[in-house]
This record gives structure tokens, sequence and C-alpha cells, in this order.
């Protein structure tokens, strides 16, 4: 994990996250009022003493928004958190479990109707091909699971992934290693986003594959990012991709 020597802020990773259970956010209490941008590290809080009526300011740093806590409706092209009001909860299709420490556990935990096979991509090697019924728009795949390594390690990696964790910190999440990853390390990137039916984004600290196509019987699962979690993470983002697709080839 990488953390820029800026703040005193830290950064802890959870081992086990219950994604169907979203908590509600507390809302902040109204002692005052925020100025400055949401764009600022820092705002001000204007206050009133109760007993002698004065104004009283104290700057404070705002906290940056949990911008990994909602899910994305491809019907409504919309964002929700619980679920959507239209379609309802989210459809997330898990692995099937297997223990940490297994040679070829990857391949192992994929889910029911999807096979590793040769790729369509050429020289891209194996790909995930969907062996059983169409799968619906809005299903979900993950999260994507690996070593947490750091960032020079992932750099050199056409299988990792980083998960922004505040403004100063990243996490690097590496499936190179079969016996420690799950069987997303062999989805490809597609050629173009026009060829993709898979969108990878973050969600409560991991990597999910949201499915933006139908995918049929005999399609191989081709994966493009969510503009927003490429963007918000640069340049370290902009290396890992283009680590990824010299890895189909």
């Amino acid at each position: 994990m990488l953390c820029d020597d800026v703040t005193s802020e830290t950064c802890t990773t959870s081992d086990s996250v219950d994604y169907q259970n979203p908590v509600k956010k507390e809302e902040p209490e109204d002692e005052g009022y925020l100025c400055g941008g949401t764009s600022s590290p820092v705002g001000l809080i204007i206050t009133v003493d109760q007993q002698t009526g004065e104004f009283q300011r104290k700057l404070v740093k705002e906290e940056e928004p949990e911008n990994d806590e909602f899910l994305y409706c491809e019907d409504c092209r919309s964002y929700f958190t619980n679920k959507c009001e239209v379609h309802g909860p989210a459809l997330f299709i898990f692995d099937t479990p297997v223990p940490m420490g297994i040679a070829d556990r990857a391949i192992q935990t994929l889910p029911l109707g999807l096979e590793v096979g040769k790729s369509d991509i050429p020289d891209a090697g194996l790909g995930v091909f969907n062996k059983g019924e169409t799968i619906p728009v809005g299903a979900h795949f993950g999260p994507c699971e690996g070593d947490l390594v750091d960032r020079e390690e992932a750099m050199n990696s056409g299988y990792s992934w980083v998960i922004s964790k505040s403004s100063q910190c990243d996490e690097y999440i590496d499936a190179k290693r079969e016996m420690h990853s799950n069987w997303m390390r062999y989805v490809n990137c597609a050629c173009n986003d026009k060829e993709q039916n898979l969108v990878a984004f973050q969600y409560r600290g991991g990597i999910f594959y949201r499915c933006c196509q139908p995918i049929k019987t005999g399609q191989e699962l081709l994966m493009w990012y969510e503009d927003d979690y490429g963007k918000d993470l640069g340049l370290a983002f902009d290396n890992l991709w283009k680590r990824k697709c010299s890895s189909n080839g």
C-alpha cells in the first residue's frame, strides 16, 4: 500500500466486507455553516456562541466523499445505493467458494456457467467465456482477489488494480498468483470500449465488473473501465491499464 506522507491520516484494510448490506452514512450535525468549495481540503465553519451571541470561526478539513458507495443502473442511467427505485436490488453473481492457497484456485472459483479457454483476441492467451444462459445487463461480478503489493510491484504486473482509499493513500492488489486470486484475473481487456460487455469499477474498497451488454452463450467476457474510476486515480491507473492492455498482445 502506498501512502504519501502529507497528512497524519492512515489507511486500514478490512479482511472482510459485507457487500450485500450497505451501511447508511451518518448525517453531519447541524452545528453551523460550512464555507468553501468541495474541491478545497479546508472549510470554514461559523457558529454562534449560545452565551455571548458572538460568531466563532473555525477552519476544518473537509472529508473526502465516498464515491465507491454507489452502484449504477444501466437501464436508468443513474446511480443508487441500496437498490434502484425502478429495478430493485443489484444482481450479484458470486464466485464458487474455494480456500486460499490451492494451486489452481483461480479457475476453481469460476461461477456456474463460466469457463476459461483460449481467448478470441490474438496472442492474448486465456480468456473467460459464457457457456450458460445469457448474462443480463446489470449483473455484477466480484470483487477481484489477489495479493496486496506495493506500487513498484503492481506497475510490473498485468494483473494489478489500484484502489483509492483517500486523496493521499492508494492500495494495490495483484492477481498474478493463481492460488491467491480468483477467476477475474483471466478476463481480458476489450480492444476498445465498443467491444466491451463488462465495466470495471471500484465499489466498497474492491474492484467489481458490471455487465453493460447482454453476454450470450459462447461470447467472451471483455472489460473496459468506468470513466470516473480511471479519472480519479490519475497516472497510477493509466500505467496499470496500459500494462493490462499490453498483456492482451
